[in-house]
């Protein structure tokens, strides 16, 4: 009864529940499915540990999360150390030039952050600066400082200038009234902006991906190129733990705000802090980073490696192995573009391959220091359209893109894409979020290529996708394959090896190839033109070429591998499962996507009306 008389606008205290329940419910949901026991989003089946066990021993996670904490770290000093004095000197001795200094402060808050990334990456080219750790770093500060500037500046305005005059009055020199009077009085300003950059920096996704070099993958990056085997459990414990981080810096703040200790001990307390928090992630890293190894730099997909893959070449060639991952085709290309990456091997898809090619981004395959390229790889895998006759590239892993549905509530046969424009089936249909992969569809219906160029060929693609749109639940290509095992998605235009990964668990989830043909998706190993180690890239290529190794990986991520001599040691229920290996007469219908040059602009215009209607 006390409590009700205290809520005097019970509608208001209403709303304002409604608000924080909007915000931190989908952060309770996402540590609560951090314990559950199912791979899936979709259920709850039973409480457990076991994923915060799994991420205690992925090292490539906890490297990550140290890159990010350190990342974040020193982008704090660095940002601090330039930006007090600059936000002392902003408030105190420019006047004529002010209007002018506050835009300058405030533009890198205002430039979208994809305009500062392209601009940073094509800037580190130029130069010839070798994207690293120090990049990252350096355009964190760079979009970080104006929040120190702005916030010191701020506070300075509230100081009390006659604390300053009485100071200089008893002699004391310019030196003693900043460390003695300003400094002090800044305090709440530098822990505010040391949060709110550490904060920043340690949840940056889109510039990092643009800067960060080899072995600088940060969390977020990490994340993403996760996120393309969807929403698992393991991420859900990370991004806890992230979290966690998060609020023990609000925590730390909050004390250091309102306890009584001098400037000098505060953020002595706070450095200590951060290194006692990270020791157990960085104090490995500068163990490791003692040994004298040859080093291997991998860009790859995520998921594309067994566990033990990496770790038996270090063994056999004395090397060591550092990989860093990517989430979009385009994100590689930007990569390889910017130049100077230091990769020596990536794995880029087929289109992306003669792109590359076209732009002499690509090393040649020295196919004599390949001895298993003949003895192992199947032939109907070489030579495609994007490189005639692998001159830079070598096939690795392969899959096709068809129809993944329930067999549970889809009672007719699968076979045309034509089901997808079926009208009882409206809002129970996903297609991928990919322009190429939904035009193909439609081209394909139409009896066209999917890689047409013809004008009209295009334009009736684009009408098909315009009628098909009013019945698509959603475009979606991070866990379009929970959508469909969840039963919210009855058909899906999906990748077979994620429909796959479902598939197992779900007796009721099938897999289509339609009548009309489909995607064949090749991802190759290529040798950057800038490799640093081309004589180990040539090794570690041949290394996966051999039939145990291959074999090991298609076992362990459930994708098909272009290795013929790999088949005999291939688990039989992949080997026999026509998700993960069409028949020949499915594979004779299936094209790869090719790089259509200019006539891209106007797929890519159509698709923008498409989307936006």
């Amino acid at each position: 009864m006390a409590f009700s008389k205290k809520i005097h606008h019970p509608q208001l205290f209403l709303a304002t529940l409604t608000v924080f329940a909007f915000l931190y419910l989908p952060l309770l949901v996402l540590v609560l499915f951090s314990f559950n026991q199912s791979r899936l989003m979709v259920d709850w089946e039973g409480f457990t540990t076991l994923w915060y066990r799994i991420l205690s021993a992925d090292s490539r996670m906890l490297d990550s999360l140290a890159n990010s904490l350190w990342v974040a770290f020193w982008t704090t000093v660095a940002s601090l150390t330039i930006g007090i004095p600059a936000g002392v000197g902003f408030s105190r001795g420019i006047k004529r030039a002010g209007p002018l200094f506050e835009l300058l402060v405030l533009l890198p808050l205002l430039i979208p952050e994809i305009v500062l990334a392209v601009a940073f990456a094509a800037f580190y080219g130029l130069v010839r600066i070798r994207l690293s750790f120090l990049t990252v770093v350096l355009t964190h500060v760079a979009f970080s400082l104006s929040y120190v500037i702005l916030l010191i500046r701020s506070r300075m305005e509230r100081l009390d200038q006659s604390l300053v005059e009485a100071a200089m009055d008893l002699q004391a020199s310019g030196r003693v009234v900043f460390f003695r009077v300003i400094l002090p009085h800044l305090i709440p300003a530098i822990v505010s902006s040391a949060l709110m950059v550490f904060t920043i920096s340690l949840d940056d996704y889109v510039i990092t991906s643009f800067v960060a070099g080899v072995g600088n993958t940060t969390l977020p990056l990490q994340i993403y190129s996760m996120v393309k085997e969807g929403i698992t459990p393991e991420i859900n414990a990370v991004c806890t733990v992230l979290l966690v981080v998060t609020l023990m810096a609000v925590l730390l703040t909050h004390f250091l705000q309102t306890s009584t200790l001098r400037l000098r001990k505060a953020l002595l307390g706070f450095c200590l802090a951060i290194a006692v928090i990270s020791s157990p992630l960085w104090w490995p890293t500068l163990s490791s980073s003692r040994e004298r190894r040859q080093t291997l730099n991998l860009f790859i997909w995520s998921a594309y490696l067994a566990p033990d893959t990496l770790k038996v070449f270090e063994q056999r060639f004395n090397a060591r192995v550092v990989f860093d991952l990517y989430d979009s085709i385009e994100a590689l290309l930007a990569k390889l573009q910017a130049g100077n990456t230091g990769y020596d091997v990536v794995v880029p898809s087929d289109y992306a391959v003669h792109i590359a090619i076209n732009r002499g981004l690509l090393s040649p395959i020295d196919k004599d220091k390949l001895p298993n390229f003949e003895k192992s790889l199947d032939p109907q895998f070489l030579n495609k359209s994007f490189d005639p006759r692998n001159r830079y590239s070598v096939p690795y892993i392969w899959g096709t893109t068809g129809i993944g549905y329930r067999k549970d509530f889809i009672k007719e046969p699968v076979e045309s894409w034509k089901i997808l424009w079926d009208e009882k089936y409206k809002n129970k249909i996903v297609m991928l979020d990919d322009m190429r992969e939904n035009f193909g569809v439609a081209l394909k219906m139409a009896g066209f290529s999917l890689n047409s160029r013809e004008i009209s060929e295009i334009q009736e693609a684009k009408r098909l996708l315009e009628l098909q749109k009013p019945l698509v639940r959603a475009y979606n290509s991070s866990n379009f394959q929970e959508i469909l095992a969840s039963g919210d998605a009855w058909l899906i235009l999906g990748w077979n090896g994620q429909i796959l990964k479902v598939a197992r668990d779900n007796p009721n989830i099938g897999y289509s190839i339609p009548q009309e043909g489909t995607t064949l998706f090749i991802d190759n190993f290529c040798i950057p033109a800038d490799a640093p180690h081309k004589e180990l890239a040539h090794q570690f290529i041949n290394y996966m070429l051999e039939p145990d190794t291959a074999a090991a990986i298609a076992n362990y991520t459930g994708y098909a591998v272009a290795n013929r001599a790999a088949v005999p040691y291939i688990a039989k229920w992949l080997i026999n499962n026509r998700v993960l290996f069409p028949d020949t007469k499915d594979l004779e219908k299936c094209e790869t996507i090719e790089d259509l040059g200019e006539v891209l602009l106007l797929y890519d215009r159509y698709w923008t009306e498409i989307k936006s209607k």
